[in-house]
């Protein structure tokens, strides 16, 4: 199979080992299948797979098994592969961006020349292209294909997330967010974000008419924390992580770009779940690529990266030494696209839980209200019950949204942020308002996972409005009626000025257009109004962007029943609609 090294690709990639061959299935037999997915060892007996080739436009798709011993035991992952690849190979559904991203920049879309790629394209899928126990059939070398994934994905210009809402087997919902609770899965995931070569983002399929780009929040859902249904698997994956970060770091240094090489190395241990390693000032600047003078660096500097690598003595030591404790990061697409996080917002982010560290920053003058005409202060960012507490205690308004353009206090960027519920909670104690404006727009931002609708029935709980109007006034109303415009002009407008030109629509409105099954589902339970106009005159109804959102609104009152927290939405009999 070859050494461990990476090789020089043409262009200056470094190519991932290859440690087993790679199994395709092509395009087309993918839409000629009917019924089950077959294992991997029945279709090398009909001679449907076929070994990859440079030649080739592949498409890496990554999904939840839902059952035990098979992926996919009613059928109806395939046909919603099926139907996806029939409808981006006709150019019957345009594939772009998520508005969150488009707000960050993201503005690219799925080409006609990609999608036409597709039709003669081949599917990597584990259960096609990797050995399965069937019958009595060995899988021994199952680990070497476990150890190729990173070269797989690689190796596919797309990848594709399969996440339609299904039953498993044993009766509960699989649908995106479960998908990221999976360890396997996430493992997939982090080595498509970690990939080079792969230029195409992440498409999110979610239903037969639905796909977008997506960022799913990889970095904080961890391979080693991830759902294993055998615990061995859990240390196997994770050190293909290793193994995929550490070539990352020689690729990033080799190419000297330095920032991102730094955050990663920061984050590295943290990332693969061990100790925080502490170093001297000497071995800190030779690891991380710094000179002196300390007070020289900007943008990602000394103090920023052992704030990520969690050595608060290690902070104190670089500011002694006049590094600043300010520095603001420029737009990192591992983290947030948005320019200007400072130490303390990505201490907050991504080390919440250690508040030694967050008392040592403040402690040395951090800027408790840093902040950006697109970024919130550090509040907002906060990811634990006690950095809220810490941070509030330090002066930090609950309730200020510091330089911010849009009305958007803490606790709605919180929920923005997919804040664990224990932060909500916290900022509610604290007595953050959400009277004033709609947080519910936030969660419908945030997607369906359990964690937002939890975080939903406390704002129901705390009289928050389910269906308040957005409130759109001053730099929005401009925006609004610019987008308004733009949409009249523009033939197939993106949805990022779609969310602008319709921002005075409620919650319901928000779900609808993001396509947020589950949290439309709790609206719809919690008695939100289906027929609130926005300024466009638009209902929900015409707003939705799927036919799967315009049913639930059509067939509601045949389901909803009143319920005034909305104990669960997994209870509503969701599969018969």
């Amino acid at each position: 199979m070859g050494n461990c090294s990476p090789r020089s690709l043409e262009g200056g990639h470094f190519e991932h080992e290859q440690y087993a061959p790679m199994w395709v299935v092509k395009v087309e037999d993918v839409l000629e299948m009917t019924g089950r997915l077959q294992p991997h060892q029945v279709l090398k007996d009909q001679g449907l797979l076929v070994e990859w080739s440079s030649m080739m436009f592949s498409v890496f798709v990554s999904h939840q098994w839902l059952g035990f011993s098979h992926p996919d035991p009613s059928g109806e992952q395939l046909r919603v592969l099926q139907s996806i690849l029939r409808n981006l190979i006709s150019g019957r559904i345009k594939v772009e961006h998520d508005a969150v991203s488009q707000i960050n920049g993201c503005l690219r879309t799925l080409t006609l020349a990609e999608c036409g790629r597709i039709q003669a394209g081949a599917i990597w899928l584990d259960y096609f292209s990797v050995p399965q126990h069937v019958g009595s059939s060995p899988i021994g070398e199952q680990p070497q294909y476990v150890r190729s994934i990173p070269s797989y994905v690689d190796r596919c210009e797309a990848f594709l997330a399969l996440t339609p809402s299904a039953a498993h087997e044993m009766g509960y919902r699989c649908n995106d967010d479960s998908w990221i609770q999976r360890g396997w899965c996430r493992l997939e995931l982090w080595c498509k974000t970690l990939s080079t070569r792969s230029s195409i983002p992440v498409i999110q399929v979610t239903g037969h008419d639905v796909a977008q780009f997506t960022k799913p929040d990889w970095i904080h859902n961890p391979v080693h924390s991830g759902d294993f249904a055998l615990e061995e698997d859990r240390p196997a994956s994770n050190r293909v992580v290793q193994a995929v970060l550490e070539h990352k770091l020689r690729e990033l240094r080799s190419r000297k770009n330095l920032t991102a090489y730094r955050f990663y190395k920061a984050c590295f241990h943290t990332m693969i779940g061990v100790s925080v390693v502490e170093r001297s000032i000497e071995e800190f600047l030779s690891e991380f690529a710094f000179s002196l003078p300390l007070k020289q660096h900007s943008g990602l500097g000394p103090v920023a990266c052992a704030a990520l690598a969690g050595d608060s003595q290690l902070v104190r030591s670089l500011a002694s030494s006049r590094a600043s404790v300010n520095t603001l990061a420029p737009a990192m697409p591992e983290v947030n696209s948005v320019s200007g996080l400072s130490p303390l917002h990505l201490a907050c982010m991504f080390r919440s839980h250690d508040l030694k560290l967050l008392h040592t920053l403040l402690e040395l003058r951090a800027d408790i209200n840093s902040s950006n005409g697109f970024l919130s202060t550090p509040l907002g960012w906060c990811r634990t019950a006690g950095a809220v507490e810490l941070l509030i205690r330090h002066g930090s308004g609950v309730n200020e949204w510091g330089n911010l353009i849009f009305h958007m206090p803490p606790v709605e960027v919180a929920l923005g942020l997919r804040a664990p519920c224990e932060v909500l909670a916290k900022l509610l104690e604290l007595r953050a308002d959400v009277t004033s404006s709609s947080p519910f727009f936030s969660v419908a931002f945030a997607g369906g996972s359990n964690n937002s609708l939890n975080s939903a029935r406390m704002l129901l709980g705390s009289k928050a409005d389910v269906n308040q109007r957005q409130l759109v006034v001053g730099i929005e109303r401009k925006i609004e009626l610019a987008a308004r415009a733009y949409c009249l002009c523009c033939r197939e407008p993106p949805i990022l000025a779609k969310f602008f030109a319709n921002i005075s629509t409620t919650p319901l409105g928000y779900a609808a257009m993001f396509n947020n099954e589950d949290f439309l589902i709790f609206l719809l339970c919690a008695r939100a109004d289906p027929e609130i106009k926005n300024n466009r005159n638009l209902r929900p109804i015409d707003l939705a962007s799927s036919e799967r959102i315009r049913q639930l609104l059509r067939e509601r009152l045949e389901w909803c029943e009143p319920c005034p927290l909305v104990s669960n939405v997994s209870d509503v009999s969701w599969f018969s609609i």
